[in-house]
């Protein structure tokens, strides 16, 4: 995936590299390209989608076709395969090779041992304890885009997103909504501590009906993505984006007990406060979720200040952190699981 937030580096490299690009119906977002002039630059983009008004909406093609994505494949297709046979088609095997070897290559490192937790050895746990047939639900902020950048969804319609808006909250009703729609799926959110607070009174509804998830929240006590963005731009307009909660010292500083206030409206939790625990604590909010047919929250202390990769052009983006230098930096790295 490329992008300027929730990209690979690899995805990145390798759209940077190339001279030809091939939309098959995605929107082209200006969060996803950053100025069009710079993303067009020495590229031919192709756009098919079945709703005329995508087209062109941040960047017109060289080539736009509004059809069925699934008809317009398989005419292609067709075209190619007379074209290979009347030997035509150039051989871009090449290519390919380049393309493994970057996504084997550039990959960003997940294997922290740090106390408190990184945020990216979160998400490896994560694909670690959850499978192919998982579906994720998750809204904006760091929490999000970092899960963007490290999770893996292996299917359509697994990866429930609010797209380009910004509504904290809606992730606890989202995935409520989810598990009703589809009761048999395995249904996990993920949510930073502020969009947890703004609707955590609706994981009562879980309880109430019987709507089991389980709900990975990542608690800096701080609201992470408000603090990167003003400071790349030189700007530090911080309204208090901590919440200490001074009186209650066995929380460290770090907010509300959303153990108790989850427990509270019938639900189960676990505080993690160790990298090593939080795959046990997963496993764990699966043999309750099963049990007790409630949401499940296990609350993850990180570090107060996490960077998470991003910038204002394709070729711009900023890294925070080394490289993996192997499996044992990235162990759950799509490329080592392919």
């Amino acid at each position: 995936m490329a992008g300027l937030q929730t990209s690979h580096r690899y995805g990145n490299a390798t759209l940077l590299a190339s001279d030809f690009v091939f939309g098959i119906g995605n929107r082209w977002a200006n969060r996803h390209t950053g100025s069009a002039e710079k993303y067009m630059e020495g590229r031919k983009f192709v756009h098919v989608d079945i709703e005329p008004t995508q087209i062109g909406r941040v960047f017109m093609a060289d080539y736009a076709i509004v059809s069925d994505a699934g008809q317009a494949l398989d005419l292609l297709i067709a075209v190619a395969t007379e074209m290979k046979a009347k030997g035509e088609l150039k051989d871009r095997s090449a290519w390919l090779t380049d393309c493994r070897e970057r996504k084997r290559s550039l990959l960003r490192l997940t294997h922290f041992t740090d106390t408190p937790i990184k945020p990216q050895r979160v998400y490896e746990e994560m694909n670690k304890a959850f499978g192919r047939d998982t579906c994720y639900v998750a809204t904006i902020g760091l929490s999000q885009i970092a899960a963007a950048q490290f999770l893996h969804v292996y299917k359509p319609r697994h990866w429930i997103n609010c797209g380009q808006a910004g509504p904290l909250g809606w992730t606890i009703p989202a995935a409520l909504g989810v598990v009703a729609a589809r009761p048999d799926a395995e249904v996990v959110a993920i949510s930073g501590d502020y969009d947890f607070q703004f609707l955590i009174e609706e994981l009562a509804v879980g309880a109430q009906f019987n709507l089991p998830y389980a709900h990975v929240l990542v608690n800096n006590a701080y609201l992470g993505l408000i603090r990167q963005s003003q400071r790349g731009f030189q700007m530090d307009y911080c309204v208090q984006l901590a919440f200490d909660n001074i009186n209650a010292p066995e929380m460290k500083g770090y907010g509300v007990d959303h153990v108790k206030v989850v427990e509270g409206l019938g639900c189960k939790a676990i505080r993690v406060t160790d990298p090593e625990a939080i795959l046990s604590a997963l496993q764990q909010a699966g043999k309750w979720k099963a049990e007790f047919r409630v949401p499940v929250v296990v609350e993850i202390i990180l570090e107060r200040v996490t960077n998470i990769s991003m910038g204002t052009e394709l070729a711009n983006v900023t890294e925070f952190e080394d490289l993996a230098r192997g499996a044992a930096d990235a162990p759950t790295a799509i490329a080592l699981l392919d």
